[in-house]
């Protein structure tokens, strides 16, 4: 595929330096009359070479689906699978000092299907056998197992090889699930299908379907398989339908059918590699966490999974007891289980395996810190609280990390283990368990002797409690801690004001500043005017980044910087209100064009997504007329007198405001409630990690008639200015150039599309943080580079044509003097544009600037860790409070989250949940709202 890749690169090269060519050579022919027949004739041989050119790249497109190969596609993603579960099972210390002994037993008959029915059903299936195999469990009691034997129970006793694993809280599931799943992985031949964990805690029945789900978990767990396979014939190029039939063969999988749900992956008439995967049943799917799924979907969420995951398709699928039943038998509508599955259910560990883990995880039998633990193992087998709560691994796990030394570390200045045996302190079980999780963030951050802290132990909790309750009640009570969703705790007058200043920064160095030295470089007389208007640039790219209101911030910062500029080094006051009044009024109209455009295009691909997972998308109702922005546009376009009165007088120029207005005024009353929302913040925006054309029409059309209609609006209110007074004005092919460049700036912003890279790594969650912000980095090199090529072109294209034009009318210039526009004015005309452009989709399409933002506003006003993302992976890594699910951290166990948001660090009891009525206010100590 390498020869391939240089073929493309040559051909398209040779295309656009071909394409590039022969619009020059028309260009130079109008410019000097040279005769069209002669240059036409001139011109055809190169046909030939641009069909060449083209062809090679249809070839290498041709060649690239031919190397779809799913068979080795599977084999690299089960590399990826094992690596990352072998190393989370390392930092969960799941094998340290030993494996815990977690046995089952089947579950009530309730919970499953009968035995009798399972072996018929297994009989039955299209792939199955004739007579059942020797190793299927003769009834369900032949379930019961301990520790490995859940590898056997699967894959041999259970005849369908549907299972779902029932336990309380803490009782192992997750731990079993593990290890099931590096057990398949290993023993998984070339081509069959990968077990993959999805933590159901994320995925929303009602709005999406779960193989769109899968696939959505899987692009972003493993990046590559994101990526867009060809979708038409893909499977006849590949030969993998081949291979996923032999997988069933072997009784890997059967199969997910192209009718339900079926969707067309990437607008590009591709489908994603995960998507791919699914329909072809080459993932074997552990579905972990039911019981986190919100109780009024459960019974939707259970109907789901029989449906896209058959009969015939192996699966596991775990969840606590109650919530398991409580589907079975609802106060409300029809009982669902899963389909032909057989349910074991997790017993409470022994009190022989309780004494021997937690004295071998203290050194051993006959060491001191061992001891410690006696009046404990006393009680064992007991009704004694501690008994009671020591049952499960999750308890036993906080046990162990509160008590027992690590090594290097003294058993003396530990807390004693004989205080959990106090009946005073210690009524009941949830009183030891309680003790357990508030003694657990203390412990886990006390100084290790080989891992060194860069925070204390009350630090680290005040931030855990903290990000736990952002998870309960900012983010509806999911697990997921994603760090692109952690910049919902800013508010988004924040992100508006910081990144509109950041872009009118931009805009005023790229056109005031390097304006000015491209001027003295060149030996040009037109100063600081050399650059368009900083406030126009500002405008223009805020509303690109961020919508109406982060353009007028951005329009107003850049104004500001350059009419002080112009004022300190002209000494006219003048100045300041003109560039005032220009980053207001363009801040207004790219806020409308930027925003409409980003909407257009994100629901465009809503609707593409909506189509492919079969949910139904919320209908917001919208404003039909949006009086406070008709308002609020009138204003801004009404303000450009002060821009106006210097070169056509008080009376031209408010004939002229006032025709501005009136336009501003009807774009804003008419989209003003589609693009007032600040665009760079939607709820679909998601880290990056690699770039791809994705030419989007709707976008650029967007962009070029907005691009044209404030092109005409200002040549429009320039010209009836210039007959009421006589002094010139801009041309029409001036408004033109403008418009264009314009036009094509916006659709080059909305016209790229992230796209996932590496596909057999798992991504975590400082990998993908990092591979964002290389991303952002190079859509502000690829966008700027493609805006300053779009506004050389059109600029440049009319300059030849017309032998030179001006510029400089309403800025403000002594008696209404324009500027002679020449190739240095209009290349700096580029790079302002390209560098703030592309600053500006940079930020639209990008999720680590919000973040970045949002831990810098944490770090100041809610005393977080300034260095987040470092925080979380200590904390997963090196503390094990924190465990991680492919791309996002989660809380060791979901009812430590629950735990640690459930009441305030300063133990107020007045500290509640989050209620969201106007008359509760946060404690002033924690942080946590209180009645």
């Amino acid at each position: 595929m390498g020869t391939g890749r240089r073929t493309r690169r040559v051909g398209v090269l040779y295309l656009v330096l071909a394409a590039g060519g022969m619009a020059g050579a028309v260009g130079v022919a109008f410019r000097f009359e040279l005769p069209v027949a002669e240059t036409v004739a001139a011109l055809l041989p190169s046909v030939g070479g641009l069909y060449l050119s083209w062809a090679a790249f249809r070839a290498d497109r041709r060649e690239v689906a031919d190397g779809y190969d799913m068979a080795r596609i599977t084999d690299r993603l089960a590399v990826a699978v094992r690596g990352q579960w072998e190393s989370e099972a390392r930092v969960r210390r799941l094998n340290d000092p030993y494996p815990l002994p977690v046995s089952w037993r089947a579950a009530d008959p309730r919970f499953g299907e009968s035995w009798s029915l399972l072996r018929e059903m297994a009989g039955e299936r299209p792939s199955g056998r004739s007579a059942p195999p020797a190793g299927w469990a003769s009834e369900a009691a032949g379930l019961a197992g301990t520790g490995a034997e859940i590898t056997e129970v699967f894959l041999e006793r259970v005849p369908t090889r549907r299972l779902v694993v029932l336990g309380g809280p803490g009782s192992g599931k997750t731990m079993l699930l593990v290890r099931l799943l590096l057990a398949l992985v290993a023993e998984r031949a070339e081509g069959d299908p990968v077990p993959v964990l999805f933590p159901l805690a994320s995925w929303n029945p009602a709005e999406q379907t779960l193989e769109s789900w899968m696939a959505e978990r899987l692009a972003r767990d493993y990046s590559g398989l994101g990526a867009g396979a060809p979708e038409a014939g893909y499977a006849d190029h590949t030969g993998y339908a081949d291979r996923a039939g032999q997988a069933q063969g072997r009784g890997h999988g059967q199969g997910l059918g192209r009718g339900h749900g079926q969707g067309r992956g990437q607008d590009q008439g591709q489908v994603s590699l995960a998507r791919a995967l699914l329909e072809h049943r080459l993932i074997l799917p552990v579905l972990d966490g039911f019981d986190e799924i919100p109780t009024p979907f459960r019974a939707m969420a259970l109907d789901a999974v029989n449906a896209a995951l058959p009969l015939g398709r192996p699966l596991v699928l775990s969840s606590r007891v109650t919530e398991y039943g409580d589907t079975l038998a609802p106060a409300r509508g029809v009982p669902v289980r899963l389909s032909g599955a057989a349910a074991v259910e997790l017993r409470p560990l022994d009190a022989p395996d309780i004494a021997g883990y937690l004295k071998r995880d203290a050194g051993g039998q006959e060491t001191a810190a061992a001891a410690r633990w006696d009046p404990v193992i006393r009680l064992l087998g007991t009704d004694a609280p501690v008994a009671r709560a020591l049952t499960t691994p999750l308890m036993l796990f906080l046990a162990r990390t509160v008590y027992n030394p690590r090594p290097g570390e003294q058993a003396a200045v530990l807390p004693t283990p004989a205080d959990l045996c106090d009946p005073a302190r210690f009524p009941g079980a949830a009183d030891v368990r309680a003790h357990l999780f508030d003694a657990f963030v203390p412990a886990a951050y006390r100084p290790h002797p080989r891992y060194p802290c860069r925070w204390s132990p009350h630090q680290a909790e005040h931030a855990l409690r903290y990000l736990a309750r952002h998870l309960q009640h900012t983010l509806g009570g999911t697990s997921d801690l994603a760090w692109w969703q952690v910049r919902r705790a800013l508010p988004s007058r924040t992100a508006q004001v910081v990144t509109g200043v950041v872009l009118g920064a931009v805009a005023w160095t790229a056109a005031t500043v390097v304006g000015r030295l491209t001027a003295l470089l060149a030996g040009l007389d037109s100063g600081w005017q050399t650059g368009p208007p900083a406030a126009m640039v500002a405008g223009l790219a805020g509303g690109i980044a961020g919508g109406i209101g982060c353009g007028l911030v951005a329009g107003v910062t850049g104004g500001v910087a350059e009419g002080v500029t112009h004022v300190l080094t002209t000494g006219q006051p003048g100045w300041l209100l003109t560039t005032l009044a220009y980053g207001l009024a363009y801040g207004f109209a790219g806020g409308v064009v930027g925003a409409l455009s980003s909407r257009l295009a994100a629901g465009r691909r809503g609707a593409v997504s909506a189509r492919r997972s079969g949910a139904v998308p919320g209908i917001r109702r919208l404003r039909a007329w949006d009086w406070r922005m008709c308002g609020l546009g009138f204003t801004a376009g009404a303000v450009l007198w002060f821009s106006f009165r210097l070169n056509y007088g008080p009376t031209a120029a408010a004939v002229g405001a006032l025709a501005n207005g009136t336009v501003y005024a009807l774009a804003g009353g008419a989209v003003g409630a589609r693009a007032s929302s600040l665009s760079a913040r939607r709820p679909d925006a998601i880290p990056t990690v690699r770039t791809r054309w994705a030419w989007d029409w709707r976008g650029f059309s967007v962009g070029l008639a907005s691009g044209s209609t404030i092109g005409i609006t200002h040549w429009a209110v320039l010209r009836i200015q210039s007959l009421l007074t006589g002094t010139p004005s801009y041309t029409f092919t001036t408004m033109l150039s403008f418009s264009c460049a314009f036009g094509l700036a916006v659709g080059i912003a909305h016209g790229l599309a992230g796209k996932p890279a590496d596909l057999a790594t798992s991504v975590g969650p400082a990998a993908l943080l990092d591979q964002d912000r290389r991303i952002f980095r190079r859509l502000w090199t690829v966008v700027g580079l493609a805006v300053c090529a779009a506004f050389l072109l059109c600029y440049g294209v009319e300059y030849a044509v017309q032998g030179g034009f001006h510029y400089g009318l309403g800025r403000g210039t002594t008696g209404g003097q324009a500027i002679s526009m020449t190739p240095p004015h209009i290349l700096d005309r580029g790079l302002a544009y390209g560098l703030t452009v592309g600053l500006a989709a940079a930020l639209s399409h990008n999720a680590w600037w919000h973040y970045t933002l949002t831990r810098h506003h944490l770090a100041a006003r809610r005393h977080l860790p300034r260095d987040l993302t470092a925080f979380l992976t200590d904390a997963h890594e090196r503390r094990g409070v924190l465990r991680q699910v492919g791309t996002v951290h989660q809380f060791r166990h979901i009812d430590l989250q629950h735990h640690l948001a459930a009441q305030g660090p300063c133990g107020s009891s007045r500290c509640v949940p989050f209620i969201p009525q106007p008359f509760i206010r946060p404690c002033s100590t924690c942080d946590v709202y209180r009645t």
